[in-house]
């Protein structure tokens, strides 16, 4: 145990690592310039106090609404003959009193690095693709629903800025994200996404020059609790980011200007695609264009939360905000994304499940031994060193 002052570690570190942790925690302090960030929140509560409003009271039974999530293990099971991962997904519905709930999933095995990088994009494609299954259900008389909740942005990278490359599986963000608008505009259905990992600095664009920090800290600082802020749709927003992000963000940090110039207007010629569904191609994704940008703070938290609303369903701005807020919890976020988070949850365990389904499917039939032992050395772990991560429950 190490105890300095009011701080205690209550576990052994080596002193070496120790003191590199000191060093590290005050040359990060030292670099936090609290003043300028203050300063910069009553520079931009100048520009935007018109748009500042107390979020008005909305019950919380009032929308029938469905929120959808996926999971999948912190880090997939690296087996000898490739890489293994769960990706399960699902809903959670309130509809008149009534909790409707699905969950289901995927197993990915693949011999390739690939799968890595695509885990999370992939889980986004079936969110969207169960929000698509949601609406079809909607369109044919089988589900009552006004609103679908996404935990995370409506739109999968590159969109909203670009249209995706036909290559990999980003090929599939296009088809998905087509299929799932036309459908909520169809239905007239309301799609919100609860960002909970922000990054953006879209509050840049009222004051024209960067900020030092993103839009959920300035947004925290901005507004008392009970209140939110629309800064208006994705087609007045971005085409002014990206001017403030080139011309000075990439240029502080050291672009040419000449650079700079020509990625704003590489940039804006990929926002005109996205926004006229590249020349008409598209019906459903230049909706990118009416998404609103809101940040609000529940009156039970101290941390704003970031929404992009697509109102299709013409439930209005004010009254989507109030009834989330009303079921915002203590985490920041809605009840309902609590909810279906936890029911979608995958244990990192339930991997060694699936791999000793493996072993035993892969092993049926076959009597030649060579072929056994060729299926266990393909599904050793390539690392045993971490197997506790993965192993099973005992009963």
């Amino acid at each position: 145990m190490f105890d300095e002052g009011d701080f205690t570690i209550d576990l052994w570190v080596d002193p070496p690592l120790l003191n590199a942790l000191f060093e590290g925690a005050r040359d990060i302090a030292g670099k936090l310039n609290l003043t300028s960030v203050m300063g910069e929140v009553n520079e931009l509560r100048a520009r935007v106090s018109d748009r500042i409003n107390a979020i008005p009271s909305v019950g919380g039974g009032r929308y029938f609404t469905y929120a959808i999530d996926s999971s999948f293990p912190p880090s997939p099971l690296e087996l000898v003959g490739g890489v293994l991962t769960v990706v399960a997904y699902g809903y959670v519905g309130q509809v008149g009193g009534r909790t409707d709930r699905y969950v289901t999933g995927d197993v990915l095995y693949e011999d390739s690095s690939d799968l890595n990088k695509s885990i999370e994009v992939l889980s986004k494609i079936r969110e969207r693709e169960m929000a698509a299954r949601l609406l079809r259900d909607k369109l044919k008389g089988r589900r009552s629903m006004d609103m679908i909740i996404l935990d995370g942005e409506i739109y999968v990278h590159p969109l909203p800025y670009n249209l995706p490359a036909h290559e990999g599986v980003r090929r599939r963000v296009e088809d998905v994200l087509e299929v799932m608008l036309n459908l909520a505009e169809r239905t007239r259905t309301t799609i919100v996404g609860v960002v909970k990992r922000v990054r953006s600095r879209y509050l840049s664009i009222y004051v024209n020059h960067c900020l030092s920090v993103n839009d959920k800290l300035i947004a925290s600082l901005l507004l008392n609790k009970g209140e939110y802020i629309d800064l208006g749709n994705y087609g007045e927003i971005l085409p002014k980011w990206i001017q403030v992000n080139y011309m000075d963000c990439e240029v502080k940090r050291g672009m040419s200007k000449d650079e700079a110039e020509r990625r704003l207007n590489e940039g804006l010629e990929n926002l005109k695609r996205v926004f006229n569904g590249d020349g008409g191609r598209l019906r459903g994704i230049p909706k990118v264009a009416d998404t609103r940008l809101v940040f609000y703070k529940a009156p039970v938290t101290a941390v704003a939360t970031k929404l992009e609303i697509l109102d299709l369903g013409g439930l209005g701005i004010p009254n989507i905000v109030g009834y989330l807020s009303s079921q915002t919890t203590n985490t920041g976020y809605p009840y309902l994304l609590d909810l279906v988070d936890t029911y979608v949850r995958v244990d990192s365990r339930l991997l060694d499940y699936v791999k000793t389904l493996l072993t035993k499917y892969a092993g049926l039939d076959v009597e030649d031994n060579r072929v056994k032992e060729l299926v266990n050395t393909l599904l050793q772990l390539t690392n045993p060193q971490k197997a506790y991560l993965y192993r099973q429950m005992e009963g």
